[in-house]
C-alpha cells in the first residue's frame, strides 16, 4: 500500500491523460468508420450495443471520479460497470465486428481497448487506493489537457449515440 502513496500524482495522471489522449484519437477514427457503416451495414442491435457500453462507460467513469469521496462504497457499482461493458464489449467484438472488420478497423478496436482499459486501470489505482492524493497540486497543463481529452471523448460519445 505504501508503494502506491510513493508515486507520484504527475505519473498517476500522465497515464491517466496519455491513455484518454490515445484512446480519444482512435475512437474518432473508429467513429468516422461507424459513420460510413450506419449507411450499411450497422444493424439496430449493433447500435443498441454501442448505446449500452456507451451508458456503462459513462457511469463507470462516474463511480471512479467518486472514488475521491468514498472508494470502498463505489467499489461494488465500479465493478459493476467495468463488468457490464466489458461483456457488451465482447459482444459487439465478437456478434457483430469479427466477420466484418476491415484489419485496419480491427487495429483501431485493438488500441482503444488498450488504451481505455489502461486509463481505466490508472484511475482505478490512483482513485480506489490514494482517493487521488495529490490531485489539486498538479500543473495547470494538467487540468487543461484532461477537459481537452475527456471533452473529446464526451463530443465522440454525443456523436456515436446519436447516430
Amino acid at each position: 500500500m505504501a508503494s502506491l502513496y510513493s508515486v507520484s500524482p504527475l505519473v498517476w495522471a500522465s497515464g491517466i491523460l496519455i491513455s484518454a489522449t490515445l484512446f480519444s484519437a482512435f475512437w474518432f477514427l473508429d467513429a468516422l468508420t461507424h459513420k460510413e457503416l450506419v449507411k450499411v451495414d450497422i444493424t439496430d442491435r449493433e447500435l443498441q450495443t454501442h448505446r449500452n457500453i456507451l451508458a456503462t462507460s459513462m457511469l463507470m467513469e462516474l463511480s471512479l471520479v467518486l472514488m475521491y469521496f468514498w472508494s470502498w462504497e463505489i467499489l461494488p457499482l465500479f465493478l459493476a460497470f467495468f463488468i457490464t461493458r466489458t461483456a457488451h464489449e465482447f459482444i459487439d467484438e465478437l456478434h457483430f465486428h469479427v466477420g466484418r472488420c476491415t484489419p485496419f478497423e480491427t487495429t483501431l478496436h485493438l488500441v482503444m481497448w488498450v488504451t481505455v482499459l489502461s486509463k481505466t486501470g490508472f484511475m482505478f489505482m490512483w482513485g480506489f487506493f490514494t482517493n487521488y492524493a495529490g490531485i489539486w497540486e498538479l500543473p495547470v497543463f494538467y487540468y487543461v489537457w484532461a477537459v481537452l481529452a475527456f471533452g473529446s471523448m464526451g463530443l465522440t460519445s454525443l456523436a456515436e449515440w446519436k447516430r
